[in-house]
C-alpha cells in the first residue's frame, strides 16, 4: 500500500504586495473617501497534498502587511498619524499544473475561506494614542506560477497571486461607529521553496 504521506509538500514563499485604492468610510455616514496604500510584504505557508500529477490541493495561510499613504489625497504622515492594515488568510486552493519542459512547470490555482483583517491607526498628535481592532471576513484567492524542480523533493517558484477580500470593517473608538474599507483587493508577487516529502 502507498504511503500517502509521500504525496504531501510544503511551500514559503515571500514577496512584495500591493493594494488597490479602496474607499473609507465610518459606518454612522461620514463622506467616502478613497484610501491609497503603499507597497508592503506578505509572507505564506502552504500545505499541500498532490491528488495525482496535474491536481493538487492545498491548505494555504501567511500574513500580508500594507501601510496606507494617503486618504482623500491627505497624506497621513503630513499629519502624524498611520494606519496599517494585516491580513492574515486562510484558504483552500485547488491547483493545476502543466508540465512545461525538463524541470519547468506551470501552475495556476484559485483559493476560498477567509481572513483576518487586523487595522492598527494611531492617531497622532500632542498625545498620539495606539488603537486596534480586527474583523473576520470572506476571502478568495488566484494564482499563477512557474516552478523549477532541483530534484524530486526540492523546487522554486514565482508567482503572481490576487487576493479579494470582503469589505472589512473596524471599531476604534468602542461605539457602534465602525471604519470599513469598501474594495480589499491585493495583487502580490512572491518567491519561494517548496519541499516534497
Amino acid at each position: 500500500m502507498e504511503d500517502w504521506t509521500q504525496n504531501l509538500y510544503a511551500n514559503v514563499d515571500f514577496g512584495g504586495v500591493f493594494q488597490q485604492d479602496a474607499t473609507l468610510y465610518q459606518t454612522l455616514g461620514t463622506p467616502k473617501s478613497t484610501a491609497t496604500f503603499n507597497p508592503g510584504i506578505r509572507g505564506d505557508f502552504i500545505l499541500g497534498y498532490d491528488i495525482n500529477e496535474s491536481w493538487a490541493a492545498e491548505l494555504d495561510t501567511g500574513v500580508l502587511w500594507n501601510s496606507m499613504d494617503k486618504v482623500g489625497g491627505v497624506s497621513l504622515s503630513s499629519i502624524g498619524q498611520s494606519f496599517n492594515t494585516y491580513t492574515v488568510p486562510l484558504l483552500m486552493n485547488i491547483t493545476y499544473r502543466v508540465p512545461l519542459k525538463g524541470s519547468l512547470s506551470s501552475y495556476v490555482g484559485v483559493g476560498v475561506g477567509g481572513a483576518a483583517a487586523i487595522a492598527s491607526f494611531n492617531t497622532g498628535g500632542l498625545a498620539p494614542t495606539v488603537t486596534r481592532d480586527y474583523s473576520l471576513v470572506f476571502a478568495y484567492q488566484a494564482e499563477v506560477g512557474l516552478k523549477y524542480a532541483f530534484t524530486k523533493n526540492t523546487s522554486i517558484n514565482i508567482a503572481y497571486q490576487f487576493l479579494g477580500a470582503s469589505n472589512p470593517s473596524w471599531n476604534f473608538n468602542k461605539i457602534p461607529d465602525r471604519v470599513k474599507e469598501g474594495g480589499f483587493y491585493t495583487h502580490s508577487f512572491s518567491l519561494g521553496f517548496t519541499w516534497n516529502f
